[in-house]
């Protein structure tokens, strides 16, 4: 099954590069934030810092995403319901406040939707390297070190959405920072990206990690790659009773909750967006932003590439 899909991937690669399959254009210039295996390499903390440097800049970003998992299909402008949006859209919202998130399947046709309304001069589409429909001006490629170094097995029988090989089609590459984890030499310009841990939060409030001290504590996580968020816990002195993993994107049910026990619940900040509709349990989030080294180099190497698309009105 995996060698029917390199060979659908190779095809669809060929049809895009001969012009058989066009990219359509935007008005206003794209940086897409994307990745070559399935899940948990840091997009999102990346979309959100990329933001907040272009708005620092002076720019007005807005954030094209595809809404996984949201129950409505139509495209829409992110609001207050994270499940017509999507977890991960709503939480972008929710940590860049004025900054519009955009969701559709057809990323054309939500950046389009974007510019009629006016609401940004420059797009961000998030989990973008595989929607080769819309053309981008900037294409970064986030990187787990850990799956580089595993080798390649293509879905649906490995993690793989594209061999290593198409990073070749990337502008740059940011390698999260993993303890013990070689980083891979790459014919792209590399920047390394540490997770920050920004502390505990309840709302909007931080919560200092000694309270918990004495409390019988619960985490759990709907996420790719629990483990570290459970290690992020250790790190800080947290260590609980029971660490409970959920899949992905799970939509969690108030029966699920209330069984979990323990006097403190802890999650990550993904898994919170989607509790707030399900229990009266109070419970703590892990806030973790994405740190990348050389900030302003690949900024400056963004900006170079924009310089070009001045005249396609940033």
């Amino acid at each position: 099954m995996s060698g029917a899909f390199r060979i659908l991937i190779q095809a669809r690669e060929k049809l895009y590069n001969a012009g058989i399959l066009p990219a359509l254009h935007l008005h206003h210039p794209v940086i897409s934030v994307g990745n070559l295996t399935v899940g948990g390499t840091g997009k999102t903390p990346l979309v959100i810092a990329l933001a907040e440097g272009f708005r620092g800049r002076g720019l007005r970003p807005v954030i094209l995403s595809r809404g996984y998992g949201r129950t409505r299909r139509d495209l829409l402008v992110v609001g207050s319901n994270w499940e017509e949006s999507g977890d991960e859209p709503f939480l972008m919202k929710c940590r860049l406040g004025d900054v519009p998130v955009v969701v559709g399947a057809n990323r054309y046709e939500a950046g389009l939707l974007a510019e009629k309304g006016g609401l940004g001069n420059i797009f961000i589409l998030d989990d973008g390297f595989q929607h080769r429909r819309l053309y981008r001006d900037v294409d970064i490629v986030s990187i787990d070190p850990v799956e580089w170094a595993r080798g390649e097995s293509l879905l649906p029988t490995g993690p793989w959405r594209e061999p290593k090989s198409s990073l070749a089609r990337a502008h740059a590459a940011c390698i999260q920072e993993v303890d013990g984890a070689p980083v891979p030499s790459l014919t792209v310009p590399a920047f390394m990206v540490r997770s920050e841990i920004d502390g505990l939060y309840t709302g909007d409030t931080t919560v200092a990690a000694e309270s918990l001290t004495g409390s019988s504590v619960v985490a759990f996580a709907g996420i790719a790659k629990p483990e570290r968020f459970f290690a992020a816990l250790e790190s800080m002195g947290i260590r609980p009773a029971k660490c409970i993993r959920f899949r992905d994107h799970h939509h969690y049910s108030r029966h699920e909750i209330e069984k979990l026990g323990g006097d403190v619940l802890v999650t990550t900040e993904k898994d919170a967006v989607r509790l707030k509709t399900v229990t009266n349990r109070p419970y703590c989030y892990l806030r973790i932003s994405a740190k990348i080294a050389d900030f302003d180099a690949l900024m400056s190497l963004i900006m170079s590439r924009l310089a070009k698309s001045c005249s396609r009105g940033l």
